[in-house]
């Protein structure tokens, strides 16, 4: 793999042989679209990567970001690549025409970002925030909102944010403090301050326009009387001109593990009390708002885990191959041989491979699910898609990052002492991608999003629904009988789902609340294990289909999927029992011991 960023063949099996996107472009929504077009996004979009944003990947994480007197300095090395992203139309690409997008399907949208992820995490952070603040903008501004911030945002001339994070109100949006006061003329005045905030600085785009939670003087406390409002650097001009500098400044940076090309910058509003902002959407109704850029974010997240990983596993395979250590296993021969030829390293790369493939499934899935929805015109089945995407969209978000990581830390070790070392790229990407587990709601937020909120919806519709899909990919597979027996496995896997998920359910209904959510990262886990279980067992059938007629390369990668699927599903899938197991136990020491543990 020369460019060592994405297994485009196995990302192309994905989208063609397991979901058949092709099917796509016979609805209305994606009528303009074929095959054709779409590898020609797919072919231009690594071109971008590998010869754009790969090369200064490095360069950004050794210079970083400089910040004095208030602005922030990019890395310099980042402004060709942005620039030529956004003339080839990259940030609206799976937009609607009339906001100047390519109406492409979003699952495209993200199977070409796995490339821009893995080439350069820190420079395509800038891109994915100014999508979502356009959307919202697109989905809850006015027609002079749009006019003079949407289509800017679009085209890359301005950047966005997302601003929720506060000193006191982390994960706790409902605690935030900043505030909006109104002005005769309708707009409002912003007064507080925001911490955590990506590209929240930057000079790489004539403006920056920040999506901001805040609360109207006199409204309700919490989440529900919180409103958003569009608050931009510049103020914009009726003609579409810029004005002067809004009453907003940039007070420092994080200095970070990684992701250094990438601002995170400490945002204070109206010092002087002349910070104004216009209100998006309905009053009191800016949770709502704001979470149509945190849903679209928290599934990218996911992809930027699972890129990371992606990269992490095809350079620690290239090196594998390369580097010469030791005998061969079984014999006294004493030359050396390539270390992926010993058993441990080999069992790790098969471990790196099956994640970063299984991953890839479950996002690329998730997206075309967020298209068939869109594509859809019955409201019956417009209700089912919904129900997958809201359900694995927590999934998505943190068990990709989670193993993402997991898979960038394996690469370190197969690299051996090289690999904590700056000369190899797998450290980097290891310190780059720890933060996906944390931004845009913590790991943690989203196992609590899944199982006291995801699975119980709708009386546990979207729950029964994501299950119903399993189930119908076993039976598809049972009756293959080269399969028979990794169906049965994903069979007992989902049932077992099924039992753990009404123990937890009973047991947080009662007096042991406390300690059944004690469970939702574990939980959580499990299911991103069953799911993947689902996606290599669909994989499998789909291979097992397409190797018969196959030759050459193909049918080598049929095998080696069929192979990797077998691998999760009878050496890692079976796992599940014992974290199960581990939860009906039901072990009161940690309810019991309190916070005296903790004391020394």
């Amino acid at each position: 793999m020369d460019n060592k960023l994405v297994d485009l063949r196995d990302a192309r099996f994905v989208l063609y042989e397991q979901l058949e996107i092709e099917n796509l472009c016979d609805t209305e929504k994606f009528g303009d679209h074929s095959r054709e077009t779409f590898e020609m996004i797919i072919d231009t979009a690594e071109k971008l990567a590998v010869n754009e944003f790969a090369p200064v990947n490095s360069e950004g994480d050794e210079v970083g970001c400089v910040f004095e007197n208030g602005t922030v300095r990019c890395p310099d090395a980042f402004r060709d690549p942005f620039r030529k992203y956004c003339e080839g139309g990259w940030m609206s690409l799976p937009d609607v025409y009339d906001v100047g997008g390519q109406n492409a399907p979003i699952c495209m949208y993200f199977a070409c970002h796995e490339l821009f992820y893995a080439a350069n995490h820190a420079l395509t952070v800038y891109m994915g925030l100014t999508h979502s603040a356009a959307k919202v903008i697109e989905l809850y501004g006015t027609q002079e909102q749009k006019r003079k911030y949407m289509q800017p945002l679009y085209e890359g001339r301005y950047s966005g944010t997302m601003d929720l994070t506060e000193t006191q109100a982390g994960s706790d949006v409902g605690a935030a403090r900043t505030k909006a006061v109104r002005n005769p003329d309708g707009t409002f005045s912003i007064v507080g301050g925001k911490i955590f905030i990506s590209s929240g600085e930057n000079d790489l785009t004539e403006n920056i326009v920040h999506i901001v939670l805040a609360r109207i003087e006199g409204d309700p406390e919490g989440t529900r009387g919180l409103s958003c409002f569009i608050v931009p650097k510049y103020r914009v001009n009726d003609d579409g001109t810029l004005g002067e500098a809004n009453d907003l400044v940039c007070s420092g940076v994080e200095h970070k593990m990684g992701i250094h090309g990438s601002p995170t910058s400490v945002l204070n509003f109206g010092d002087n009390g002349m910070c104004r902002g216009e209100l998006l959407g309905p009053e009191q109704k800016g949770i709502v708002v704001m979470f149509h850029m945190m849903n679209e974010q928290r599934v990218l997240v996911g992809l930027q885990g699972q890129a990371l990983g992606s990269t992490a596993y095809l350079h620690a395979l290239d090196f594998a191959r390369e580097r010469k250590q030791g005998g061969a296993f079984g014999t006294r021969d004493f030359t050396q041989v390539p270390i992926i030829t010993h058993p441990d390293v080999r069992r790790n790369l098969l471990w790196m491979k099956a994640y970063t493939e299984g991953l890839r499934a479950l996002i690329l899935y998730t997206t075309f699910c967020m298209d068939m929805e869109a594509a859809s015109t019955d409201g019956d089945e417009k209700k089912r898609w919904l129900n997958l995407v809201e359900l694995l969209t927590p999934i998505t978000k943190a068990y990709s990052t989670d193993k993402g990581f997991d898979v960038c830390v394996r690469a370190i070790q197969v690299h051996g002492g090289y690999g904590f070392c700056k000369e190899y790229k797998v450290e980097q990407f290891a310190r780059d991608c720890k933060i996906t587990a944390i931004y845009e709601g913590t790991n943690g937020i989203q196992a609590l999003d899944l199982f006291g909120r995801k699975i119980r919806m709708k009386q546990g519709e979207a729950f029964r629904t994501v299950v119903e899909e399993m189930k119908k990919t076993i039976e598809r597979a049972s009756g293959i009988a080269a399969l028979a027996p990794y169906a049965e496995s994903v069979g007992r896997s989902v049932a077992a789902l099924e039992e753990i998920t009404r123990f937890l359910l009973e047991k947080a209904s009662g007096e042991d609340a406390y300690l059944a959510y004690s469970w939702a990262t574990p939980y959580l886990e499990i299911f991103g294990d069953v799911v993947l279980g689902w996606m290599f067992l669909w994989q499998a059938r789909k291979a097992h289909e397409a190797q018969a007629g196959a030759g050459g390369q193909d049918k080598t990668f049929y095998a080696g999927k069929i192979a990797t699927a077998k691998f999760y599903i009878g050496s890692i899938l079976p796992a599940v029992y014992g974290k199960m197991d581990t939860i009906r136990l039901f072990d009161r020491s940690f309810v019991e011991m309190g916070e005296s543990i903790f004391v020394s």
